[in-house]
């Protein structure tokens, strides 16, 4: 995929206009394939403290969109978020920039494509399963909390994500700490580089 590709898809004439809520659903639960580079590419010019709170804004609505019992993946959302906003708020170098749109894509090919969730419909008959991404499971939760149809959710096979370590001390540090206190330890703190490898792009190939 090109960004302009992408940008079409979004209805923008450029990446600086990414700036609304739903410029980031829109990005986040397209069945297209997105790579990390054309991620790259997509965020270098956004404003990175509303992508911070697009961002909580929108894993916000994920987590209360989560059934009650499903106190697993709440926690693991949640992680994410908190990692997520953390980084964007402390984007200083262009390995942390590369790094966040590698994790942001991670996230979304994840939760729109490739996560594993077993929906079991709730019938008196013999019940049916059926498999869908956690996107389209969350989808039928909101639509049965507006009177739907009822269905158990299964979220085991959904919960292999990982966040590279390096995002999750940011997550780490925001669950632990606020505002200046947060800051002064992120800029204490000595957190390992990244490494350009086959998963992991150079920025100065995109241009």
């Amino acid at each position: 995929m090109k960004l302009e590709k992408l940008l079409e898809f979004l209805e923008l004439e450029d990446p600086s206009e990414f700036e609304y809520f739903e410029n980031l659903a829109d990005l986040m639960e397209t069945d297209m394939v997105i790579e990390p580079e054309i991620m790259y590419q997509l965020l270098e010019t956004v404003d990175m403290e509303a992508m911070g709170e697009m961002i909580e804004n929108y894993l916000n609505e994920i987590l209360n969109a989560l059934p009650e019992d499903a106190m697993e993946m709440y926690q693991l959302l949640d992680s994410v978020r908190m990692a997520f906003v953390g980084m964007a708020k402390h984007l200083e170098e262009e390995r942390d920039l590369v790094l966040f749109a590698d994790e942001l894509t991670r996230f979304r090919n994840w939760y729109s494509l490739y996560s594993t969730v077993w929906v079991r419909e709730i019938v008196e008959d013999i019940p049916r399963e059926k498999e869908m991404p956690l996107r389209d499971a969350l989808t039928l939760v909101r639509m049965e909390q507006l009177g739907g149809e009822k269905y158990d959710y299964i979220f085991e096979e959904a919960m292999d994500f990982e966040m590279d370590q390096y995002a999750v001390t940011f997550a780490d540090l925001a669950q632990e700490n606020g505002g200046a206190e947060r800051d002064e330890e992120l800029e204490e703190l000595d957190l390992p580089g990244i490494e350009y490898t086959d998963h992991i792009f150079k920025p100065e190939k995109l241009h």
